[in-house]
């Protein structure tokens, strides 16, 4: 197995070297989905000054701002940390105070390519771990409750292989129908999750996997005879006090199937990465058209939500009064104009002084003459 390299390795770099993406875009261009090229494409033009830039400038910190634009792609390591820091943030403040755990909803390998790109079954997936939990806790407290719970689609494992799994954050407890007041439910019988969670899953992949022996087969091995137990669910954490659960969740949401740390090497044919589990690590080495098979099948369906809100935490109209919500008077003092920046040194809202389009026949200014009027370069 090639050794972890001392150079450092990025997906961009790969993708880019000998025109790997090109090559592999021309090739499999009838398989691809109009989404993974697009946000491929975004991904390695992200930061780029070919398409563009702001200027700022800081006069309380003598400092001259470059500001490119970015991709948002969900392949970028980089942007995709900003926005999960982000979202995070903001989703946390909404979130109710009180404990939470951290369950992972699983399924056995046999399933997993079963129900590949079915984006329909996919989302009652998600939808039936919400149930799975609801009813537990009913049966388990004799009271219904409806809590509140943000489901996390993941589809990767540690080595960039399809594994379709579920990262759930759940109140512990919820809101009694009856009373109306909150009711902690600090107990949850795991064996009567597991057991559940395997009877939904099953019935909602018989419902949209393909009509065919070999499915029905396999089905019916699975309910009757296999995982009598039922299917693993892990609780990764309970008990989560608010101001822990942005650590939580932005580690499991929005990401790229590898981040450029764990690529340990590349030779030009192919590509090696790092896996780690708890004390256990392993190399996996992929040729370049494998690696980017298993980065790119991970891009979900155009519009397809990652990213659930169930029972307290939905955004129905109905939980207005349960979940606090962002009124008009509490945004508009936090208005900035629209590509405003702040500084980086001193936090200074900066307006942007110039934007230079990517059709500028001269190229951008040079950096030592930022310190010159800019109306005298553009003139």
């Amino acid at each position: 197995m090639q050794q972890p390299s001392a150079i450092g390795h990025s997906v961009r770099d790969i993708l880019n070297d000998n025109k790997n993406w090109q090559n592999y875009k021309l090739y499999y261009k009838a398989e691809l989905r109009p989404e993974q090229i697009r946000e491929v494409d975004a991904m390695l033009l992200c930061n780029d000054s070919s398409k563009g830039y702001f200027y700022y400038y800081c006069p309380d910190c003598d400092r001259h701002i470059l500001a490119h634009f970015r991709c948002n792609s969900r392949v970028c390591n980089r942007c995709g940390k900003a926005y999960v820091d982000k979202w995070a943030k903001k989703v946390v403040k909404r979130m109710l105070d009180v404990n939470h755990n951290h369950i992972v909803f699983t399924m056995p390998s046999d399933l997993w390519l079963l129900i590949k790109d079915n984006w329909e079954c996919i989302k009652e997936l998600s939808a039936a771990t919400y149930r799975v939990v609801t009813e537990t806790m009913a049966q388990s407290s004799k009271h219904t409750v409806m809590p509140g719970m943000i489901s996390s689609l993941h589809t990767f494992g540690k080595d960039m292989k399809y594994n379709i799994h579920f990262h759930t954050i759940a109140t512990e407890g919820g809101m009694d129908k009856k009373t109306k007041l909150w009711k902690t439910i600090s107990y949850i019988p795991y064996n009567l999750l597991r057991i559940k969670w395997k009877l939904y899953a099953l019935d909602t992949i018989t419902k949209y996997a393909e009509r065919t022996i070999n499915n029905q087969i396999l089905l019916e091995s699975l309910r009757y005879h296999r995982y009598r137990n039922g299917f693993n669910v892990k609780v990764i954490k309970t008990k989560i006090p608010k101001k822990e659960l942005i650590r939580y969740i932005a580690r499991y949401v929005r990401h790229p199937a590898i981040s450029n740390r764990r690529i340990v090497g590349y030779d030009g044919k192919t590509v090696t990465i790092l896996c780690e589990a708890k004390e256990k690590r392993w190399y996996v080495r992929f040729t370049v058209e494998q690696f980017i098979t298993r980065l790119i099948q991970h891009i979900p369906a155009k519009n397809f939500k990652v990213i659930r809100y169930y029972g307290l935490y939905s955004r129905t109209e109905n939980k207005k009064a349960f979940v606090k919500r962002d009124k008009q008077e509490t945004i508009t003092k936090y208005v900035r104009p629209k590509h405003s920046i702040r500084c980086p040194s001193c936090g200074k809202i900066l307006e942007p002084l110039e934007y230079f389009p990517p059709s500028f026949p001269e190229g951008p200014p040079k950096k030592e003459i930022f310190r010159e009027k800019i109306i005298d370069w553009i003139s």
